[in-house]
C-alpha cells in the first residue's frame, strides 16, 4: 500500500512548521508488513512540498514503525526570518527607571527618576544608531522568507539642537527631552512649591517643573517634558514631551493627563490618562482610564489593576488584574477611538500641508519667473516672496511630522492582533478582554497567563485554574 493511502501532512500557516498526520490505522496482524523505507518518505515528503528543514530523526522513527509513532509529529522545521533592527536616537540624558517600592505605604526614592537632565551649550545630547539589516529565514516548503527591512530616518535638528553626521548637539543650555526622531533641548520654568493661586495656571513653552502638588482645578501645559515631585489631584496637565509624577494621581474622575511621549506615576485613582508612547505606574491602577499607544505597565510593588478601562497599542504588564470581588475591569489591545480620531488628525494635517505646500510653491514660480524675465518685483511682492518661503518652510516641517507620526500609528493599527497581556500573579473573573474587534470574558481566576490573539481567537495560554 501507499503512504499516501494511511498518512499526510500539514503545513502551517507560517510555513516554518511541517506535521505529519495519521488517517487511518491497520488491523495489528498487517501493521509489521506495511513499512517504507527512509527514501519513500522523503518522496513523501517532497510529494506535499515539504523539502527543508526535514528532522531526520523524526523520519526515522516513521521508518522504523510508522504506525507505533505517535502523531500529529513535527516533521520539519524552517528557520524564521530575524527582523532587521530600526534605526533609533540615544542619549546619555535618557531615563533609567529603576526605584523600586516595596509596598503601597512606600514612597520610592525618586531622586533618580526625578533627576532632571539638563546639558550646557555645545554638549553632545544624542546621537541615531543606524538600522540594521535583517536575515532571511527559510519555510520548509524550499521558499525564502523575507525579514522585515528595517526604517530608517533622516536626523533632523530639533528645537535649540544642531546636527552633525549622526551626532546631535545643544545650541542651548536646558532640559534633554528624547523623542522618538528628534532631540530637544527646553528651558525649564520651575515652581518651587506648590500650584497655588499666586502661580495661577501655567503654558510654557519649554518644561515645567513643580515642587510641589497640583491641587483640583490647575492646568499646565508645556511644549517639553512637565515633572511634579509631589501629587496631582483633578486638574489638567499636558506635555509635547513625557510626564513623571512621583507623588501619584487621584483625581475623582476628573481633569487629564496627557503625554505626547510617557507617562510616569506611583499610582492612579480615578484618573484619565493619555500617553503617545507608554505608560508606568509603580504601585497600583484603580478605576481609572488608561490609553497608551504602545504599552502600559503596572508591575512593580503591588502591580494590580482593578476596574476602569486599559488601553495599549503593543502590550499590558500587571502582577494582578481585577480582585477576589470580581470588579469590572476592561483591557484593549489595538487601536481605541481616540487613536483612529489622533490617526484622522495626522492624515488631515498631512493632506492640509501638502495643498498648502502645493499652492505656495506655484506662487514662488511665479515669481522666479517674473524675475527671469528681467521683470523687478513690488516692494508688496518681495515682502510676499519672503513670508512665502517661511511659510513654505512651516508647512513642509509639519507634513514631515504627520507623515512620521502617521508611519507609527500605521504600524501600529496594522499589528493591533499582534499584541500581549502578561500577568505575573493573578487575573480575576470579570475582566473583559479585547483584541480590535474580537472580545472575551474571563468567568474563573487564572495564574501566570500570557494573553495574545492566536488563529482568530483569544488565547489565555499557561494558564493555571486557581
Amino acid at each position: 500500500m501507499d503512504i499516501h493511502d494511511f498518512f499526510h501532512v500539514k503545513i502551517s500557516g507560517d510555513k516554518l512548521h511541517a506535521t505529519v498526520l495519521r488517517k487511518k490505522t491497520l488491523p495489528e496482524e498487517e501493521k509489521e508488513e506495511e513499512k517504507w523505507t527512509k527514501e519513500e518518505w522523503l518522496t513523501f515528503l517532497e510529494t506535499k512540498r515539504v523539502i527543508h528543514g526535514i528532522i531526520e530523526a523524526h523520519v526515522n522513527q516513521l521508518v522504523e514503525d510508522p504506525f507505533q509513532t505517535e502523531t500529529p509529529l513535527e516533521i520539519a522545521r524552517g528557520k524564521a526570518p530575524i527582523p532587521g533592527q530600526d534605526a533609533y536616537l540615544t542619549s546619555p540624558y535618557m531615563k533609567v527607571d529603576n526605584a523600586k517600592a516595596t509596598d503601597e505605604t512606600d514612597r520610592v526614592n525618586l531622586k533618580e527618576v526625578m533627576d532632571i537632565p539638563m546639558v550646557k551649550k555645545g554638549d553632545l545630547a544624542g546621537e541615531k544608531i543606524d538600522p540594521v539589516p535583517g536575515e532571511d529565514g527559510m519555510a520548509v516548503t524550499g521558499e525564502r522568507l523575507p525579514a522585515r527591512k528595517p526604517r530608517d530616518f533622516p536626523l533632523r535638528p530639533g528645537k535649540n539642537t544642531r546636527v552633525e553626521g549622526n551626532r546631535i548637539y545643544a545650541t542651548k543650555g536646558g532640559q534633554v527631552s528624547v523623542q522618538k526622531r528628534m532631540i530637544h533641548v527646553h528651558p525649564v520654568y520651575e515652581v518651587r512649591g506648590d500650584l497655588d493661586m499666586k502661580t495661577g495656571n501655567i503654558d510654557f513653552t519649554g518644561s515645567v517643573t513643580v515642587q510641589g502638588n497640583v491641587p483640583s482645578g490647575y492646568e499646565i501645559k508645556a511644549e517639553g517634558d512637565i515633572h511634579i515631585f509631589g501629587m496631582v489631584e483633578a486638574s489638567t496637565l499636558q506635555a509635547g514631551g513625557s510626564i513623571f509624577i512621583s507623588g501619584g494621581v487621584s483625581a475623582q474622575g476628573k481633569g487629564r493627563i496627557e503625554a505626547t511621549k510617557d507617562i510616569h506615576a506611583l499610582y492612579l485613582n480615578e484618573a484619565h490618562l493619555q500617553a503617545g508612547g507608554a505608560i508606568y505606574i509603580r504601585q497600583t491602577i484603580m478605576h481609572s482610564v488608561c490609553e497608551a499607544g504602545e504599552e502600559v505597565l503596572c508591575k512593580d510593588s503591588k502591580g494590580q489593576i482593578v476596574g476602569g478601562k486599559i488601553s495599549a497599542g503593543k502590550k499590558i504588564h500587571a502582577k494582578e488584574i481585577g480582585n477576589a470581588m470580581n470588579t469590572a475591569t476592561a483591557l484593549f489591545i489595538g487601536a481605541s477611538h481616540h487613536f483612529l480620531a489622533d490617526m484622522k488628525r495626522e492624515e488631515d494635517m498631512l493632506r492640509q500641508a501638502k495643498e498648502e505646500t502645493t499652492k505656495i510653491r506655484k506662487l514662488l514660480r511665479a515669481f522666479e519667473r517674473k524675475e527671469k524675465n528681467e521683470l523687478p518685483l513690488s516692494p508688496k511682492e518681495k515682502v510676499m516672496k519672503l513670508r512665502a518661503r517661511n511659510t513654505l518652510k512651516q508647512w513642509t516641517k509639519r507634513a514631515v511630522e504627520a507623515a512620521d507620526k502617521l508611519q507609527d500609528m500605521k504600524d501600529i493599527y496594522a499589528n493591533q492582533h499582534s499584541g500581549i497581556i502578561i500577568v505575573e500573579n493573578v487575573i480575576h473573573p470579570n475582566v473583559d478582554i479585547h483584541f480590535g474587534k474580537y472580545r472575551r470574558k474571563t468567568n474563573t481566576t487564572y495564574s501566570y497567563v500570557n494573553i495574545q490573539f492566536i488563529d482568530s481567537e483569544i488565547s489565555i495560554r499557561g494558564a493555571t485554574h486557581v
